[in-house]
């Protein structure tokens, strides 16, 4: 069983991350989906979760991040290259193309889970400092992803 923390969009929220560290170092990879990725920077000695990140629209874009966690093929993206603030449609093509069986990503600030084709579609939300913070908590599990919004009490 593999546990992952999800940030997103976390726009210089420091205090938000800070808050997360005891949550952060309790699981095996944390995950950040772009807009202030470096935000992690201030942090990168007190994280022990396996780091990996992708920079978003705020960061200067970036590439996509394929990976593959207990056999569950992943792709890692910030989003505003497939128009999510739109539609999945774009980001369901490039899931098919690549096979993966879940698709984290970020940009709309708003937490969303749908499975299409089989494939899980997975928004955290923003840990932004501005209104409701929201980050992500999956689990993976024999094969089986179980993905959850959290807001940031």
């Amino acid at each position: 069983m593999k546990r992952i923390v999800i940030l997103s969009d976390t726009h210089g929220n420091y205090a938000g991350i800070e808050k997360l560290l005891p949550i952060i170092n309790e699981n095996d990879f944390l995950f950040h989906l772009g807009d202030h990725d470096f935000d992690l920077k201030a942090f990168e000695r007190e994280i022990k979760a396996k780091i990996y990140s992708v920079k978003g629209n705020c960061d200067g874009g970036g590439d996509d991040l394929l990976l593959e966690i207990d056999g569950v093929k992943i792709l890692l993206t910030h989003g505003d290259r497939y128009g999510v603030k739109s539609s999945l449609y774009k980001l369901t093509l490039r899931a098919k193309e690549l096979g993966v069986k879940a698709v984290f990503y970020g940009h709309t600030h708003v937490s969303n889970v749908e499975e299409i084709d089989g494939v899980v579609y997975f928004n955290p939300g923003s840990l932004s400092r501005y209104g409701e913070s929201f980050y992500g908590y999956v689990v993976i599990y024999d094969g089986k992803i179980s993905v959850s919004a959290v807001p940031l009490i």
